[in-house]
């Protein structure tokens, strides 16, 4: 489209990653010896890249936010009857600092569908054998509960331009729990053992970096100060590990930062890969 931000290109060895500021400030591709390590194009917003996740991750109960004695109606249009994934999966995001050949920083305001104000701040650094984001929620005036995370879409197969690599993806994850997950995809509060996949659920108790694993090719660990780690395996194109801050719904859980002036919410999640075979 006319107008639209250009994409920011970082480069470091054999990598490059490619910052969408126009599609919710998320890393669009990441390429390593001409593999792509990310599923680069999807049906709409939600199933491509990794994207931020501000000012909450994952579904908001029929889109309210209950807090400080009100309700708030938030945006439901992405996968009703819930909100999802926060107020920037598709907003643009401004490049406020110049980018270097490895590092950028992106930055845009929480939204107008969001009641408290605010910003965020995703800056990515890009190193030969990782890629480390981090995500800052920033208050204006007037504090708010927030969650911060990440969705990275892996493909099933790598591929590049000579073709496939490597066997069917595989997820290593050594998890304490899992939140029983409702009919309504939310949590119920209960935390049982972790049951065979498929997976659309969100796990505690991760005593290790999960790895996302294509036999014979290569393997990346997942690295992150968050406590919460959504898994996502039922998708034809890809599978999801998402580092988060809080569980889908936390906001109204009380499993939540609480963000105030000069007081924000920081969260970091590391990418690294080496290769297999």
């Amino acid at each position: 489209m006319n107008g639209r931000r250009p994409r920011v290109v970082l480069r470091a060895g054999p990598a490059e990653a490619a910052l969408d500021p126009a599609a919710g400030g998320r890393i669009a591709a990441l390429r390593v010896d001409g593999l792509d390590l990310l599923v680069r194009e999807g049906d709409g917003p939600l199933a491509w890249g990794a994207y931020p996740m501000v000012p909450w991750a994952g579904r908001l109960r029929d889109g309210l936010l209950r807090w400080d004695g009100a309700v708030h109606a938030l945006p439901t249009r992405l996968l009703p009857p819930h909100a999802i994934h926060g107020t920037l999966v598709e907003a643009s995001w401004e490049t406020n600092l110049p980018a270097s050949d490895a590092a950028a920083v992106l930055e845009a305001p929480l939204g107008g569908s969001w009641p408290f104000g605010g910003r965020a701040v995703h800056r990515v650094v890009l190193a030969m054998e990782s890629l480390t984001a981090t995500l800052e929620v920033h208050a204006d005036e007037r504090p708010f509960p927030a969650i911060a995370g990440w969705h990275p879409w892996f493909p099933r197969t790598l591929r590049g331009p000579a073709g496939s690599a490597g066997g069917q993806v595989e997820i290593d994850l050594h998890a304490g729990g899992m939140l029983l997950r409702g009919d309504d995809y939310l949590p119920t509060g209960e935390v049982v053992p972790v049951p065979p996949g498929p997976w659309d659920d969100c796990f505690v108790g991760v005593s290790s970096p999960p790895v996302v694993r294509w036999p014979g090719a290569f393997e990346i660990a997942l690295e992150s100060d968050a406590a919460y780690w959504v898994v996502y395996t039922e998708h034809p194109a890809g599978v999801c590990v998402e580092p988060q801050t809080g569980p889908p719904d936390g906001l109204n859980t009380g499993h939540f930062t609480l963000v105030e002036p000069g007081r924000p919410l920081i969260a970091s999640m590391t990418l690294r890969w080496r290769r297999l075979g």
